[in-house]
């Protein structure tokens, strides 16, 4: 049954935490758009996760229901998620520090000299995270300007208030604790003495950190290339229909940044629209591919779907630094393609009907309204 962007919306809004800091790329605007097209799928699967904030945006999630998996090449993200979820207030005591220049520096420095080293442990050990890094990660990429976290000569954000853990009265919205000390999604005492520290400088930052740890509790976290997780024809072992929203780093064909990424790539995109191509004629998929319409738009002509929207200008605004620069052009090109097998869009905004039709221009034209992202960090343009 398909369901309303409204009511994902809604439904998301009651019990979603989100990440602790802005990734570039993120897809957090257009997730409720995502969800009304994949629907209550039994597997989840988010090759190239970043902020993963597609999946903190789901509603009705069980995890006696559900299976969910994330991966990420970036070592320091995947290292992220993987020691939030098992212990989420020493990863608040790593980023529990106020924004300092000077501290940026060195925690810069660390996380680069520790890179290669985690990467090689989380991949070999799947249990394996750093605390420390990932409160340096969270905090360092909460105030950095733009890309480039592990290049030097940049300065924190100084013409905003904060974002990600330093944005000012930053707690998530915690819905229902639930019923007892067992109940999923129960949050602990959150006293100084119950914390395990001393005097924290935001009491926010464990609130949310726990949160999260609850939600990510049965989700499976893998680091490395997106093949690991989309590798052979596993992926509707643990439940059928299959969900799976690839998000790469987009293309050549792109015109974009070459660097956005730690782990970045101008060739991935290209393959997996193959690997998608392969698989969209069986019903037990479901797939979202995120892209430009101009790298994609072949797939128009095997039954896909076509969802275009445009992204408000993301890390420091920078797209709207000129009517004519790359940023501002390459914003209005963001697409989103549904497998024949999604679900349709069902839901209206605005008077506007928000299901494309099938046999969409040559042009990129269509019957459907483009929809406008709010300009949150996590929708920097490509």
């Amino acid at each position: 049954m398909s369901q309303t962007i409204e009511q994902w919306e809604v439904e998301a809004d009651a019990d979603h935490v989100g990440a602790p800091f802005p990734y570039i790329g993120g897809k957090r605007t257009v997730a409720p758009v995502i969800w009304a097209v994949l629907g209550d799928v039994k597997h989840y699967i988010e090759p190239f996760c970043g902020s993963a904030s597609v999946l903190l945006l789901r509603s009705g999630y069980d995890p006696a229901v559900h299976v969910e998996t994330i991966n990420d090449a970036d070592g320091m993200v995947a290292n992220v998620w993987r020691a939030l979820r098992n212990d989420p207030d020493a990863v608040a005591k790593w980023c529990d520090w106020p924004v300092s220049h000077i501290d940026l520096q060195s925690r810069k420095a660390a996380l680069d000299a520790s890179y290669a080293d985690l990467v090689s442990r989380m991949t070999a050990d799947d249990t394996y995270y750093d605390t420390k890094l990932a409160g340096y990660y969270i905090w360092a990429a909460s105030c950095w300007i733009g890309n480039g976290l592990v290049r030097p000569g940049q300065i924190p954000i100084l013409s905003t208030a904060g974002t990600g853990v330093h944005a000012k009265g930053q707690r998530p919205h915690l819905g229902d604790a639930g019923k007892g000390v067992h109940a999923k999604s129960k949050i602990p005492h959150l006293s100084t003495a119950g914390m395990g520290v001393q005097d924290p400088y935001n009491t926010n930052i464990y609130t949310w950190f726990r949160a999260l740890s609850e939600r990510l509790r049965h989700v499976r976290t893998i680091c490395g290339d997106w093949r690991r997780v989309c590798g052979g024809n596993w992926q509707t072992g643990p439940g059928r229909p299959v969900g799976i929203f690839f998000d790469p780093p987009y293309s050549d064909v792109a015109n974009r940044d070459s660097h956005c990424y730690t782990v970045d790539s101008q060739d991935v995109a290209h393959e997996v629209r193959e690997w998608c191509r392969g698989r969209a004629s069986d019903p037990d998929y479901r797939i979202v591919l995120a892209g430009y319409y101009e790298e994609h738009k072949s797939l128009l002509e095997e039954g896909w779907r076509l969802h275009r929207w445009s992204a408000r200008g993301g890390y420091g605004r920078t797209a709207r630094s000129g009517p004519d620069t790359q940023g501002q052009i390459n914003r209005h090109k963001e697409s989103l393609f549904f497998s024949p097998h999604c679900l349709p869009l069902a839901g209206s905004r605005q008077g506007e009907l928000f299901e494309w039709s099938q046999n969409c221009s040559a042009t990129g034209e269509s019957t459907e309204a483009g929809h406008e992202g709010d300009g949150s960090g996590d929708d920097a343009p490509r």
